[in-house]
């Protein structure tokens, strides 16, 4: 495991730990969606590889490798193959007795300050940690009440065997050091960069290295490097004003001719074509679900709400050509922050949602002309080309959404040559509670575009209506679609209901016509989130693709 010199190291006598869940997996083709942790949580690969998805950064994880994702942040992961995979997560809080108030305890938030391992890969013996998370995890999962107050003891011991492991360069893997080398690029990109010099950084031969690389990301070491020097020139051309001869070096290229002629290969257009292209300075402030308008208008921000969780796919496809990111997770936190960045980025447009607080809409007004889009109407495509309208793409709008028409009654001839318009639901789990989730993208997609029909006891429920497991049970639905919260609290609860008798009862988890939905695009309502919300539910509908 590696530490960082400029960490305060724990004195594990002063620390107190509460280990809340203990997850185990072990399955083929493990894909564990993107989550929010609401404590610590640690990630441990006891058998196979994982790529681990944090906050918009992959690592990967073999056997024996560990890997911590703060409270308050985002993780996911997927296996690299269809190979079977065995992994633990453990969600737990740390505390600290509290210098100023005797005899009290305050709980650790900041763990980049006081941590026990860097915010990073570690490696430890892989047999130690097999035994010992399998303890833990039996344990906190026993009937007994002193083998589960046994298991916050053994996790003790686990984080010990982490601690003690600190340092030990023989526990170091290659995928870890590989890993190295790639965020020593993403540090470095303005720098000569050599197969040479990286080899040299992992600490293997030029050969090996480059070997191994492109066996585990797929593509070679300085194809990386361009792409990352790429994503960066893109930023810097859009968002600080600087001359080609300027960008060049920033980006690790001398000569700026040779840099626009590698920029043109790369992205299929010269540099100041593209600075032309994305000449609009609109900023969009307030929700992800705005990006959903735009993409028809083949608009792409130049500022947005974005975050890896929340609007996943939108993050890693537009996220580098979008020079300024908002932070879209803890909004009502960040607003001075955000408004910050819009006040240094000077749009010449701000999109906003309806409802905002009265300061709050002054202050966007005092940055740039605002627009307002009404999205609890519910009229979406009424919103869409008033915003076509206003940015001059009504053409745009018009041709997407003849092509929307048109992919609405592609899927509908689909699901009716493959069965009677069937009674479909979507009910969501949130904490330890189920609900109907019925919103209005849900209900059009659903009933009115893809013609499916309300079960006959649901017809007159609320929308967001609660549900018990046995009213979810006598619901005439031939297709249930769930949406669970990515949370570790729900995930826990998740875990436990799907795997009951009572669950397990319903008719349709019996005939396999139960189906997981993921918050994008179902919790969403825009254009785009309604276009593969209908793709989706059809493929699910059908069992097959809906291309």
């Amino acid at each position: 495991m590696m530490t960082n010199a400029n960490h305060k190291r724990v004195d594990l006598q002063a620390m107190m730990v509460r280990l809340w869940h203990a997850d185990f997996y072990n399955q083929t083709g493990l894909n564990l969606e993107q989550q929010l942790a609401m404590q610590n949580a640690l990630i441990i690969v006891l058998k196979g590889e994982l790529n681990l998805e944090l906050e918009g950064r992959t690592v990967h994880l073999s056997e024996g490798g560990v890997q911590l994702c703060p409270c308050g942040r985002t993780f996911g992961a997927k296996s690299r193959r269809c190979d079977l995979v065995t992994a633990a997560v453990f969600h737990f809080s740390l505390y600290q007795a509290d210098a100023s108030y005797k005899e009290s305890i305050k709980e650790i938030t900041d763990l980049g300050s006081c941590t026990l391992w860097e915010d990073n890969l570690a490696v430890c013996s892989a047999e130690n940690l097999k035994a010992v998370s399998r303890k833990v995890h039996r344990n906190f999962h026993h009937s007994q009440s002193h083998k589960q107050c046994q298991a916050q003891l053994d996790f003790q011991e686990l984080l010990y065997e982490l601690a003690a492991g600190s340092g030990n360069a023989a526990g170091i893997d290659k995928a870890q050091v590989l890993e190295k080398a790639r965020t020593y690029i993403e540090e470095h990109y303005g720098e000569e960069l050599t197969i040479q010099r990286l080899a040299e950084v992992a600490e293997f031969s030029p050969k090996y290295f480059a070997d191994m690389f492109k066996k585990t990301y797929g593509h070679s070491v300085m194809d990386y490097v361009t792409q990352v020097r790429m994503a960066k020139a893109k930023q810097l051309m859009l968002s600080s004003g600087a001359l080609l001869k300027e960008i060049a070096p920033l980006v690790g290229y001398k000569d700026e001719f040779y840099f626009s002629r590698k920029f043109k290969k790369e992205m299929g257009l010269s540099p100041s074509a593209y600075m032309k292209e994305r000449s609009n300075r609109i900023a969009l402030y307030g929700s992800t679900s705005l990006l959903g308008y735009l993409t028809p208008l083949q608009i792409i921000p130049y500022a947005a709400p974005l975050h890896p969780k929340w609007s996943s796919e939108r993050y890693h496809t537009l996220g580098p050509d979008i020079p300024v990111h908002l932070d879209a997770y803890r909004q009502n936190h960040n607003k001075e922050a955000n408004l910050e960045k819009l006040v240094a980025a000077k749009p010449e447009r701000i999109i906003c949602i309806q409802g905002l607080e009265p300061w709050e809409k002054q202050r966007l007004e005092q940055i740039a002309p605002l627009h307002e889009l009404a999205l609890e109407t519910g009229d979406w495509k009424r919103e869409l080309m008033t915003l076509a309208t206003l940015l001059d793409r009504k053409a745009e709008a018009d041709q997407w959404l003849q092509s929307f028409e048109r992919n609405i009654i592609r899927l509908r001839l689909r699901i009716i040559q493959y069965m009677q318009p069937p009674a479909a639901v979507v009910v969501r789990v949130f904490h330890d509670q189920l609900a109907l989730y019925n919103s209005r993208a849900v209900h059009e997609v659903l009933y009115k575009l893809l013609g499916c029909e309300t079960p006959p006891n649901l017809q007159e429920a609320q929308p967001f209506a609660s549900l018990t497991i046995d009213q979810l049970a006598m619901i005439k639905a031939k297709h249930i679609f769930v949406l669970v919260r990515q949370d570790s609290e729900t995930l826990a609860y998740w875990r436990e209901l799907s795997s009951s008798a009572a669950w397990m009862s319903i008719q349709a988890v019996r005939e396999g016509t139960m189906h997981l939905i993921n918050s994008y695009p179902w919790r969403e309502h825009s254009p785009t989130a309604m276009e593969q919300m209908a793709e989706a539910a059809t493929e699910l509908l059908t069992g097959k693709s809906p291309c």
